[in-house]
């Protein structure tokens, strides 16, 4: 394979994309760079702006680049804290697709750049299967997320063994070696949902209260608006920001715009598949769903201290069965409800169509 100084790398807001580089810019790049100016003074944000545009065109069209951002956001929410010793941001390597026999060359229109050739056969061939578990493989090989991978694998193990257990689908023929059994898997399991149900507590209430406090300037925003007779917006999960918008129209005091603004920012840090604004490639994240998702993940915890006080306060004997039959359950299922939110969302976010079209008008594609 070859070595990371001879590929480009495009760094996006959510993920770092590899790719082997042939020196010169395609059709792709060239249209996406001109929306940026070219200044000497802007040219290092220029650069990075640009970089994450195609990053975020790839998310929004590439299944593979999709699936990584999927899992890290969700792992980033579930398992993963912000810390500053390291980067919770995936990277990703792309390879260049196959050559195209002489019969294709002389039946297509065939681009030398090889993030053209890329989107191109993405755009022609969907595969998004094969894609996918491309992206599976590439989230399962990094170091931080190999230690997710199995942290999953063991809560599922030690899961499973529980209901084999109680089933009696695996029989030991003792009662009391059967009892024995059902409870070391579930102290395990239960150690293991401590770690991050219990161990991350503190992040996930300043989340919690980040996303409130934006939600709240979300109804208050409406009804400011509703009060000065002003239009409704066009979407009410992408709140206007003089930062951004230099059409705003003040409704929020400034305090409470600055709040707005710094929570959004520290929220979004956190919380990686939070999108505060639309760009040409998605939409705001919804915060309703926000909220729903913060809710779950302080449900996880919320029965998971529940369970602990259960699993270490009584033994075996004294503790009742639908005890455990409930919390973990529940714990679980809020842990997985919230993954499936992040991911849900996110997919509404996207803009496939104007996307799509976007990128054949550049490659000339019919």
């Amino acid at each position: 394979p070859p070595s990371r100084d001879s590929m480009i790398s495009m760094e996006g807001a959510q993920a770092e994309v590899l790719m082997p580089s042939d020196g010169h810019p395609g059709r792709i790049e060239s249209v996406l760079s001109l929306g940026h100016s070219t200044n000497h003074e802007g040219a290092l944000e220029d650069d990075n702006l640009h970089e994450d545009d195609i990053v975020e065109h790839l998310d929004v069209i590439d299944p593979q680049i999709s699936c990584v951002s999927n899992l890290t956001n969700a792992a980033n929410s579930i398992l993963i804290p912000p810390l500053s010793f390291y980067s919770r941001k995936p990277c990703i390597v792309l390879s260049c697709p196959p050559p195209l026999t002489d019969v294709e060359r002389a039946s297509h229109k065939t681009h030398d750049d090889n993030l053209d050739r890329h989107v191109e056969d993405i755009l022609s061939k969907r595969q998004r299967f094969r894609r996918t578990m491309r992206g599976v493989w590439d989230f399962v090989k990094t170091r931080s997320q190999f230690i997710t991978a199995v942290y999953g694998f063991l809560v599922a193990f030690w899961g499973a063994a529980i209901v084999l257990f109680l089933a009696r689908i695996i029989n030991l023929h003792n009662s009391n070696t059967q009892g024995f059994w059902i409870e070391v898997s579930s102290q395990i399991e239960n150690g293991l949902f401590t770690v991050t149900g219990v161990g991350l507590i503190p992040w996930r209430v300043r989340d919690t209260y980040r996303i409130y406090k934006i939600w709240h300037y979300k109804r208050r925003t409406r009804k400011l608006r509703q009060e000065a007779k002003l239009p409704t917006l066009f979407d009410e999960d992408d709140l206007p920001d003089p930062v951004y918008d230099n059409n705003y129209v003040h409704v929020l005091s400034d305090k409470e715009q600055a709040d707005l603004h710094y929570q959004q920012i520290q929220f979004m840090k956190s919380q990686t598949w939070y999108r505060p604004h639309g760009t040409e490639t998605h939409r705001a994240f919804p915060i309703n769903t926000a909220l729903l998702i913060c809710s779950l993940v302080d449900g996880n915890s919320f029965f998971q201290v529940i369970l602990c006080g259960t699993m270490w306060g009584l033994n075996r004997f004294q503790r009742p069965p639908w005890s455990t039959g409930i919390l973990i359950p529940a714990s679980f299922l809020c842990g997985i409800m919230a993954a499936v939110f992040i991911w849900k969302g996110g997919q509404k976010t996207k803009r496939c169509d104007q996307v799509e079209a976007r990128l054949r008008s550049a490659l000339a594609m019919d």
